[in-house]
């Protein structure tokens, strides 16, 4: 906004030297033809053609300075804008991206723990089996020593 301001106030300065200039050369010609030329009718034409034609000029000039700023304005804004855009996008863009890492670690935290469980349920699986083989393993001996007590009792 402050350089816009500066512009502005740099290109008024501008325009404002340039129109006394304008008319400092305006009267410095006026006084020439008067000291020159001995005042007829047709000086008097001539001294006022050449004002409309300063004047014009003037409009002119004016006209153009203020289209320039206009052009100015319109692109400091539309630079600004911009800007604007690119940082939101930056930002939309980084969000995403924070949001994809925190799913992915999620995802990878999950399945850590699915696989910490199973190891654990298939390790408690195989305890039981190991249990309940060696309770078996030694009720079988224990019946068969009965078994053969028994056989060697009534022999």
């Amino acid at each position: 906004m402050y350089t816009i301001i500066i512009i502005i106030i740099i290109i008024i300065i501008i325009i404002i030297i340039i129109i006394i200039i304008i008319i400092i050369i305006i009267i410095i010609i006026i006084i020439i033809i008067i000291i020159i030329i001995p005042i007829t009718i047709i000086t008097i034409i001539t001294i006022i053609i050449i004002i409309i034609i300063i004047i014009i000029i003037i409009i002119i000039i004016i006209i153009i300075i203020i289209i320039i700023i206009i052009i100015i304005i319109i692109f400091i804004i539309i630079i600004i804008i911009i800007i604007i855009i690119i940082i939101i996008i930056i930002i939309i863009i980084i969000i995403i991206i924070i949001i994809i890492i925190i799913i992915i670690t999620i995802i990878i935290i999950i399945i850590i723990i699915i696989i910490i469980i199973i190891i654990i349920t298939i390790i408690i699986i195989i305890i039981i089996i190991i249990i309940i083989s060696i309770i078996i393993i030694i009720s079988i001996i224990i019946i068969i020593s009965i078994v053969v007590a028994i056989i060697s009792v009534t022999s």
